[in-house]
C-alpha cells in the first residue's frame, strides 16, 4: 500500500502543471541540503573539539545537558515553519482504502522531513566522533537512539500542536516556565536532562524511555488524524462556525475598500487558520524577550527587536496576501475590482494591526526607554514600506490555501521563489543599514528618527508605490489564477 501511495504522488508531480518549475524547486533544494549537510556536520565537529581543546572538559556531557534547549528549538521551530505534507485526501477516502494506511503513509512522510533529517547531519558525525575517541559503542548507540526517538516525538508532537489548541497551549506554557525558572536562576534544566542522557550512555537500556515516548506520540497522532479522515468532517466543521461576525457596518466609512475590510474580518473571525495567524502576531509581542539579555545589549538587535515585534501581523497575516482569497480569486477577476482598492484594503489591515500592537508593546519601557524607541521607529518603518513590500510579494508567492479544508488533513504546500526571497531582505537589512548611518551622522536618537521619517515617506507616497504594485499585480495576473487552479497538484 505504501509503494502505491508513493506511485500516486509520483504521478501527481508530474502530471500537474508548471512541472518544470517544481522541478527547478527541487534542484535548488538539492544545494540547500547540500549547505546544510556541510554547516552542521561542521558544527559536528566544532561541538566535539571546541569544547574539547577550548574548555577542556568531556564535550558528552555539556552537549547531553543542552539538549533540552535544542528539544525547545526542535518544538518552536517545527510549529511556525514545518507543515504536513499534502496527501490528496478527499479522493482516497472515497476508494476502499483503510482510513488507517492514509494516515500511516500521512506520519511517514513527516519522518523524511527537512528538521528530522538535517539533525543526522549532526548527530550521526557526532557519534562517530565519539566511537574514534574510544567511547563505549554500545553507549553511544543507546545515546543515538534515545536522541533520535527525541526527534521523531518533536515530530509527532508538532502535528498534534497543529490541531489540538489545548496541547499547544500547555507546550507552551511549559516551555516558557522552564525558561523563565532557567533565566531567573531558579531551577537549571541541564541538571536534570544532562544526567539522563549521560545515564543513557552509560546504561543503554534506559534508551526504552525516549523509545516508548516515540511511539506513544505517534500512536496519539495516527489516532487523531484516522478519527479526522471523513468527507463530510470540514461540513460539520464550517457549519458550527456560520453564526460568527456581523454585519461590520461601522467600516462603511472607508468606502469602496470597506467590501474587502469585511471579508477580511470576517475571515479572522470564522476561520481557524487566519485566527491563529493573528494570533501568532500577538506573540511576536514577546519575541524580544528573547534578546533582552547582555548578549543582545546592541543597537542593531534594539532594531531587529522593533521590527518584529511591531510586525507580528504584518509578517503573519500580511505574508498571505493575496493567498487568503486564492478560493475566489478567480470569480474576483470576473468582477470590475480594481486592484489598487484590494491592494490599500490589506495595507489598511495591516497598518491598524501593526497600529494596535505599538501600544501593546508598551511594557517594553520596563527594560528602556530605547528598545521601545527602536519599536515606535520600527512600527512606522512597518506601515511605510514592509507593509508595500508585503504586498509586492505576495504578486510573486502565489500559494493557494484552502479554508475549507481542516488544517490536519495533512497540511498544505510552501512555495518558493527567489523572487519573494529577495524582497525579503529589505525588511530587516534596510532599516538596519539606516540606523547606522544616522549613527554615523550622530547618535542613536537619529538613527531611529531616520528609520521613523523612512516610514513616514513610505506613508506619504503610498498613493505611488499602490499604483506601481498593481501594475505588478496585472503583469502577474494569468500566472497567480493558474497557480490557483493547481491547489491540488
Amino acid at each position: 500500500m505504501i509503494k502505491r501511495f508513493i506511485y500516486l504522488q509520483w504521478k501527481s508531480f508530474f502530471r500537474a502543471a508548471g512541472v518544470a518549475t517544481k522541478m527547478l524547486h527541487k534542484i535548488l533544494l538539492v544545494f540547500v541540503w547540500l549547505y546544510f549537510a556541510f554547516v552542521f556536520t561542521g558544527l559536528a565537529f566544532i561541538a566535539f573539539f571546541g569544547i574539547q581543546e577550548e574548555i577542556g572538559e568531556d564535550p558528552l556531557p555539556i552537549v547531553s545537558g543542552f539538549l533540552f534547549y535544542a528539544l525547545a528549538i526542535w518544538v518552536v521551530a517545527r510549529y511556525f515553519i514545518q507543515k504536513m505534507p499534502l496527501i490528496h485526501v478527499k479522493p482516497l477516502l472515497a476508494m476502499p482504502i483503510a482510513r488507517v494506511n492514509i494516515a500511516r503513509f500521512g506520519l511517514l512522510k513527516t519522518v523524511f522531513s527537512f528538521f528530522n533529517i538535517v539533525n543526522l547531519f549532526f548527530f550521526v558525525p557526532f557519534g562517530i566522533i565519539l566511537l574514534k575517541e574510544g567511547y563505549n559503542p554500545i553507549g553511544v548507540i543507546g545515546w543515538l537512539i534515545a536522541v533520535g526517538s527525541i526527534i521523531l516525538s518533536t515530530n509527532f508532537l508538532n502535528i498534534i500542536l497543529n490541531s489540538k489548541d489545548k496541547v499547544l497551549v500547555a507546550v507552551g506554557v511549559l516551555l516558557l516556565g522552564v525558561y523563565g525558572l532557567q533565566h531567573y536562576e531558579m531551577f537549571d534544566i541541564t541538571a536534570v536532562v544532562g544526567p539522563f542522557f549521560m545515564a543513557v550512555y552509560q546504561q543503554p537500556f534506559w534508551a526504552l524511555i525516549p523509545v516508548a515516548l516515540a511511539v506513544v506520540t505517534y500512536q496519539w497522532s495516527l489516532s487523531h488524524f484516522r478519527a479526522s479522515l471523513y468527507l463530510d468532517n470540514e461540513v460539520m466543521h464550517q457549519k458550527k462556525e456560520t453564526h460568527r461576525a456581523g454585519e461590520l457596518g461601522w467600516l462603511d466609512g472607508f468606502g469602496r475598500i470597506a467590501f474587502f475590510l469585511k471579508n477580511d474580518i470576517r475571515l479572522i473571525v470564522r476561520n481557524k487558520r487566519a485566527r491563529m495567524s493573528v494570533w501568532m502576531g500577538f506573540a511576536f509581542l514577546f519575541y524580544g524577550l528573547i534578546f533582552m539579555s547582555d548578549l543582545y545589549s546592541g543597537a542593531v538587535w534594539q532594531v531587529f527587536i522593533g521590527v518584529f515585534v511591531s510586525g507580528g501581523f504584518l509578517f503573519s497575516f500580511g505574508q498571505f496576501v493575496p493567498s487568503w482569497d486564492s478560493g475566489y480569486y478567480p470569480l474576483m477577476m470576473t468582477q470590475n475590482v480594481p486592484y489598487k482598492e484590494y491592494l490599500i484594503s490589506k495595507w489598511w489591515l495591516v497598518v491598524v494591526g501593526t497600529l494596535i500592537s505599538l501600544p501593546l508593546a508598551s511594557f517594553y519601557l520596563f527594560f528602556s526607554w530605547e528598545t521601545y524607541l527602536a519599536i515606535l521607529a520600527g512600527g512606522i518603518y512597518n506601515m511605510g514600506v514592509n507593509a508595500h513590500l508585503v504586498l509586492l510579494s505576495g504578486a510573486y508567492t502565489r500559494t493557494p490555501i484552502d479554508l475549507n479544508s481542516m488544517q490536519g488533513a495533512f497540511g498544505d504546500k510552501k512555495s518558493f521563489n527567489i523572487k519573494t526571497l529577495l524582497l525579503s531582505i529589505p525588511k530587516i537589512i534596510l532599516p538596519m543599514f539606516i540606523f547606522y548611518v544616522g549613527v554615523l551622522l550622530h547618535s542613536k536618537l537619529v538613527g531611529f528618527g531616520l528609520i521613523a521619517l523612512v516610514g513616514v515617506l513610505g506613508v506619504a507616497l503610498r498613493n505611488a508605490v499602490f499604483k506601481w504594485i498593481e501594475q505588478i499585480y496585472q503583469h502577474e495576473k494569468y500566472q497567480t489564477l493558474d497557480a490557483y487552479k493547481q491547489r491540488n497538484a
